[in-house]
């Protein structure tokens, strides 16, 4: 199996590790007697703490060559934390272990990303990310589907079990991506020219060179190719990256308590108590993902539609559509609008899931959580990748704009628990909604700093 295969296949089973029980602690530890607002403040207290080293673990990040040995501790950390929990449900032992399971969490996400652009390169990251993402969400949706059906006939027990099942593929997938593969100064986002073949994801043609890496992949280096373009400070605080920082925090806050919510609102009203129902919701927003992760990867791969409008190879109206769109809007426009709309889909799931207790109507808000946060996974790291691009500092800067919507998705849990708690289910969904309309009128309002960028954005 080849490097690219591995990367999408690691990103398949450790998206059910990553963040432990996820939606289904708020099932559980209801289970156990917790109330929502106690729920809402062991996020909180344990992501925000643990969010302070997220600065540090991107640098971290940058300047280490043992990502992998990292990546795999934090993944055993992550899988022992969760089985403990499960035997000493207390809120003490609870809040550790949340808190090991979040510090884990923090360190993954730059971790992944340096990964990625280490192996594929700038010219195929955004096509390569687009494709982790797709393969992440099936992986999610897949751990659903198995905790769907295990809840029913063995209750939320199971779920720890499933946790880690997918916690040891994760492992097994990173004894095959050999460090050989990385180049350490692509993965900081150095400028390195870089020798590969013109169709990196093109696995008929690569399965028999990328199994020879070394060969295949020559790197060239000059005298200045391994110093930073500018300062870290510099880097951080790009007025481009703090848009994206406080749109991403805007987001977060609005959408990381709404699933929980949901599954939470189930159990109150006798729907579920054995996490049935919080799978069946990630099934549906998962499966969301998927394609959507698919369709923006499909939009920002520019040498793919040139080529199909070159040989006439338009099979459908579909194709045809997005053919015309990106032969008449920039990449960077592109963007901006796809932010725009994973921003305003989640102002409608907010108003949806506050108006509407049926199953239908939590059936499309899942749907839309499946198109904002489909969207916001591949735009993300490759819009902090861009902006940042030859300064040597990415993984740090993605950390900090991931912290930042880190510290959102910490406050939004007690902001949505107190409130739901207190004032009911309606008002807590109508705040989450308010937050999102924010994000929007903050994203409308400054994003065009990042039009004057296009050009930049076309050679990435």
């Amino acid at each position: 199996m080849n490097s690219y295969n591995v990367l999408a296949w690691l990103n398949f089973f450790v998206a059910d590790v990553r963040d432990g029980l996820g939606p289904y602690l708020g099932v559980f530890l209801k289970g156990h007697g917790f109330l929502e607002g106690q729920i809402g403040f062991i996020g909180t207290i344990t992501s925000l703490s643990t969010l302070i080293l997220g600065i540090p673990f991107g640098i971290l990040v940058d300047k280490t060559h043992y990502k992998r040995t990292l990546i795999t501790f934090c993944i055993l950390m992550i899988m022992f934390s969760t089985l403990a929990n499960y035997f000493y449900p207390t809120f003490i032992f609870t809040l550790l272990a949340q808190f090991s399971i979040s510090l884990c969490a923090v360190f993954l996400a730059p971790a992944f990303a340096a990964l990625t652009l280490g192996i594929v390169g700038q010219k195929a990251y955004a096509q390569q990310t687009s494709r982790n993402e797709a393969y992440k969400h099936a992986g999610t949706a897949f751990s659903a589907a198995l905790s769907f059906v295990c809840a029913l006939y063995f209750g939320i027990a199971s779920i720890f079990a499933i946790t880690t099942f997918m916690g040891i593929f994760s492992l097994l997938c990173l004894i095959f991506l050999r460090n050989a593969f990385i180049n350490h100064e692509v993965a900081r986002g150095a400028e390195v020219s870089l020798e590969k073949p013109k169709n990196p994801l093109n696995e008929s043609k690569l399965e028999e060179t990328l199994m020879q890496p070394q060969k295949t992949f020559k790197f060239k280096q000059n005298s200045n190719e391994q110093k930073a373009s500018f300062k870290l400070f510099k880097a951080i605080f790009d007025k481009q990256l703090l848009v994206l920082s406080v749109v991403l925090f805007c987001f977060h806050l609005s959408n990381a308590a709404m699933l929980p919510l949901l599954s939470q609102r189930a159990h109150t009203l006798g729907v579920d108590s054995s996490g049935a129902y919080a799978a069946a919701t990630i099934i549906i927003a998962q499966g969301t993902m998927i394609f959507v992760a698919l369709f923006c990867g499909k939009f920002l791969d520019i040498s793919q539609t040139q080529n199909a409008y070159k040989q006439n190879n338009i099979l459908n109206s579909f194709n045809t559509l997005i053919i015309y769109i990106k032969t008449r809007v920039s990449k960077m426009q592109i963007i901006l609008i796809l932010m725009g709309i994973s921003l305003f889909e989640l102002l409608i799931r907010g108003l949806i899931a506050a108006y509407f207790e049926n199953i239908s109507g939590m059936i499309i808000v899942q749907i839309l959580d499946g198109v904002g946060a489909g969207i916001t996974g591949v735009i993300v790291p490759i819009l902090v990748a861009f902006i940042l691009r030859g300064s040597g500092h990415i993984n740090a800067g993605l950390a900090f704009v991931m912290t930042c919507g880190g510290v959102g998705g910490a406050l939004s849990g007690s902001l949505g628990g107190f409130i739901a708690q207190y004032y009911g289910y309606f008002m807590a969904y109508m705040a989450l909604a308010l937050v999102a309309g924010i994000g929007l009128v903050i994203w409308c309002l400054f994003a065009n700093i990042l039009k004057n960028n296009d050009k930049r954005i076309q050679e990435f």
